[in-house]
């Protein structure tokens, strides 16, 4: 069985969901470790776990502020959590990507093999707004079955650091994790977890901040950067950016 993991999650503007992600941690098994990182966010998540987490909850959570502003730097938010953790296998996920306590507690009980990493089935909650109008489920739908996300995944913290980490030359601009992904699925099989360990993303039908409308999501920089470090040798990346930690007890 898994038994433990850290669950790895970056907080950038986004309170409402964050309170909505504190009152599910609230029921995890004390086994699942959390690490957030708030990557510069002007609305500070300290003060929303302050807020919203109980005692109990603070006790087995792990904050990083990051004290720069840099728009998408969640590999930067990433590579710090994955440096941090203390345990085996590492859980990464978006901040509107919810694991329920019944697939958080399912989680720990499967067997994964060492030599894969795992993407979880996913159900979108809420009507599609702007950032899932690709989604294969109609606009309207406040419930239902979507693709899996590619950026969310069980690893372990050795594979992961195998992979190199994500590049926090991308960081700056929406993209920056393709390059990473794919050196994970070079060096390790990608295995979808059973159904009943999912993801819900949720939409801002249902959460107002669920998705960030701040950042650009033009792509034409990453690519732009991309084709500039087409060549380089791959190595492990180191956190790139300022940060201040926060026990929270």
């Amino acid at each position: 069985m898994l038994n433990e993991f850290t669950l790895c999650v970056p907080h950038y503007r986004q309170p409402h969901m964050l309170r909505e992600q504190l009152a599910v941690w609230e029921h995890y098994p004390t086994q699942i470790k959390i690490i957030l990182v708030d990557d510069g966010s002007p609305e500070v998540a300290a003060d929303v776990v302050r807020l919203y987490a109980s005692h109990a909850l603070r006790r087995r959570m792990t904050l990083f502020r990051v004290t720069v502003d840099v728009s998408w730097n969640r590999g930067g938010c990433r590579n710090l959590a994955a440096r941090e953790a203390t345990t085996d296998w590492i859980c990464q996920i978006d901040i509107d990507h919810v694991l329920k306590p019944d697939s958080a507690a399912r989680l720990l009980a499967f067997e994964p093999n060492r030599r894969n990493w795992y993407r979880f089935a996913r159900w979108r909650v809420g009507a599609a707004d702007d950032t899932r109008m690709k989604d294969e489920l109609p606009r309207s739908a406040i419930y239902g079955r979507i693709k899996p996300h590619i950026d969310s995944y069980l690893c372990t913290k050795s594979l992961y650091w195998q992979a190199g980490g994500y590049s926090e030359d991308f960081s700056g601009c929406l993209g920056g994790g393709s390059p990473f992904l794919a050196e994970l699925g070079l060096i390790a099989d990608p295995v979808l977890l059973p159904d009943d360990i999912r993801l819900e993303v949720y939409t801002t039908d249902v959460v107002s901040d669920a998705s960030v409308r701040t950042l650009s999501r033009d792509t034409t920089e990453y690519k732009r950067r991309k084709a500039a470090m087409r060549g380089r040798t791959k190595g492990t990346r180191a956190v790139r950016f300022p940060y201040v930690e926060e026990r929270l007890i």
